[in-house]
C-alpha cells in the first residue's frame, strides 16, 4: 500500500472500499453486457491517491493520444461528491456506434455521423456511470444526486482541471478499471474521481459498511 493511501485510510478502510469497488464495477459491467448482448472483460479495480497537480498525467499514463481520447464526464454529490469518467481512446468512437446502429444504415454526413458517435457514449456512459456509482451510495447505504453528463475530448477535461480553482496540492482519490469488448478490439476505462473533502465522508460510510 502506498504512503499517501496509508495517510487517508486504515487497512480495514482501503479492504472496505476495494470490496465495493469489485461489486459496483462487477455490477456496472455486467449490466452494459446484458444490455449489449455482449461479454466484456473487466481488470481488478484499483485504487490510487494522486495530487491534484499530478492527476491528468495519471490517468493519461493508461491512454494513448489523451488528447483526443472520448470522454463521458459525470458530476454526483450526496454524503461525499466526485467525478466519474468514462474514457475511450481515440479512434473507438465508430466501434462502439455500430452496436446501436443497423448494418444497413448508411451515413454520408460527418455532423450526423458525430452526433450519433456522441449519443453511443452518453448511452454507454449512462450505463456504466449511473449503474457504478448508484451501487457504491447503495452499498454504503448513502445519497446521491447527479448533475447531467458531458462529453468532451481529453484535451478539454484536461484544460478545465487546470483552468479550476482547484488547489493543486489538494490529494484527489482515483477509483478505476479497464475493461474491453472480447468480440472486437474496443477498450475503456472508468475513473472515479474524489477530493479530499470526501475523505471523512467516505471513512464513516466505510466503517459502517464494515459494520
Amino acid at each position: 500500500m502506498k504512503k499517501n493511501q496509508r495517510e487517508q485510510f486504515t487497512e480495514l478502510e482501503l479492504d472496505a472500499l476495494q470490496e465495493t469497488m469489485n461489486i459496483s464495477f462487477g455490477s456496472a459491467v455486467a449490466d452494459l453486457a446484458e444490455i449489449m448482448d455482449i461479454f466484456i472483460n473487466l481488470n481488478v479495480p484499483d485504487i490510487k491517491t494522486v495530487k491534484v497537480s499530478e492527476l491528468i498525467n495519471s490517468i493519461g499514463k493508461q491512454i494513448s493520444d489523451f488528447e483526443n481520447c472520448s470522454i463521458v464526464e459525470q458530476k454526483y454529490y450526496g454524503d461525499f461528491s466526485g467525478i466519474a469518467c468514462l474514457i475511450f481512446p481515440y479512434g473507438m468512437e465508430k466501434e462502439l456506434l455500430s452496436y446501436f446502429q443497423q448494418p444497413e444504415i448508411i451515413i454520408f454526413e460527418s455532423d450526423e455521423l458525430r452526433v450519433l458517435e456522441k449519443e453511443a457514449l452518453m448511452e454507454i456512459g449512462n450505463i456504466l456511470i449511473g449503474a457504478c456509482i448508484g451501487k457504491i451510495f447503495e452499498l454504503i447505504n448513502s445519497h446521491i444526486t447527479y448533475l447531467p453528463p458531458l462529453t468532451m475530448i481529453g484535451e478539454n477535461f484536461q484544460s478545465s482541471f487546470e483552468n479550476s480553482s482547484l488547489n493543486k496540492d489538494e490529494i484527489v482519490i482515483i477509483m478505476e478499471t479497464g475493461f474491453s469488448f472480447e468480440d472486437r478490439k474496443i477498450e475503456g476505462y472508468l475513473f472515479l474521481l474524489n477530493g479530499q473533502d470526501s475523505v471523512p465522508h467516505l471513512k464513516k460510510a466505510l466503517n459502517k459498511f464494515q459494520g
